[in-house]
């Protein structure tokens, strides 16, 4: 459970907060997507311009879904460590929220990952009714293990960007079911 909601799109828990990115967040992030540590077990590393837009369109996402892609900020230090939340995919001819985290590595492995997803998760599911998947890399066993930690529940697998993908599946019911 969030242990403090300091604004509408912030939530503090013990070690680190979770909180919508703003445009001062871009360099940070930029040099994430562009660094191979924090971009393994995904499509790969981005290019400059590939990075700026996925920060893009991580601040678009946040404008438009309350639980979005957003800052893990670590406590003790200050720094962003990574990212959770959803974006949206198109898969199978179908359009869905997928849920994603990624942390530096230096922060993989202390729970930042569950800890912050399930505040997030707190707030999808006070505002969101519907399926969530986590799409994941098949040999990232530790992020198979947090998905399932958090509730997500497997699947099927899938291709998806021309690699395939173990597909979690978790389902929100409506507020106040």
């Amino acid at each position: 459970m969030p242990e403090q909601l300091t604004d509408r799109h912030t939530v503090t828990m013990p070690r680190v907060m979770v909180r919508h990115v703003v445009e001062a967040d871009r360099p940070r992030f930029v040099e994430l997507f562009c660094d191979e540590t924090f971009m393994t077990f995904s499509d790969g590393v981005l290019s400059l311009s590939e990075a700026h837009e996925r920060f893009d369109r991580m601040l678009a996402r946040c404008a438009e879904v309350s639980f979005a892609k957003q800052a893990i900020v670590e406590l003790s230090s200050g720094v962003v460590v990574g990212y959770t939340g959803v974006d949206w995919i198109d898969l199978e001819g179908h359009r869905w929220l997928e849920w994603g985290y990624r942390l530096v590595r230096a922060a993989r492995g202390k729970g930042y990952a569950t800890e912050a997803t399930e505040a997030l998760l707190v707030k999808a599911a006070g505002e969101y009714s519907g399926d969530l998947l986590a799409i994941i890399h098949p040999g990232n066993q530790p992020s198979q293990n947090v998905s399932r930690k958090l509730g997500f529940r497997w699947w099927k697998t899938a291709e998806v960007n021309g690699g395939l993908r173990n597909i979690y599946r978790m389902r929100l019911p409506a507020a106040g079911s």
